[in-house]
């Protein structure tokens, strides 16, 4: 498995993961990366699924138990 560089990683464990397109975009463009168009969708719905379960790590209620 590749190594994932330092400045790729959220600066801190409650670090929040970029939910809508534009904090995507941002997020991708901060790190030097391009997201194509046509996967857009998917790397949203990833990190939304991403950051369900750091909620459910840190104990905090998801959408379902809310």
């Amino acid at each position: 498995m590749a190594e994932i560089p330092a400045a790729a990683l959220p600066e801190a464990p409650g670090a929040a993961v970029p939910l809508s397109a534009d904090a995507i975009a941002a997020a991708a463009s901060a790190r030097g990366l391009t997201i194509s168009p046509e996967c857009e969708p998917g790397v949203a719905a990833n990190l939304a699924l991403l950051a369900r379960h750091a909620r459910v790590m840190r104990g905090q209620p998801t959408e379902t138990q809310a």
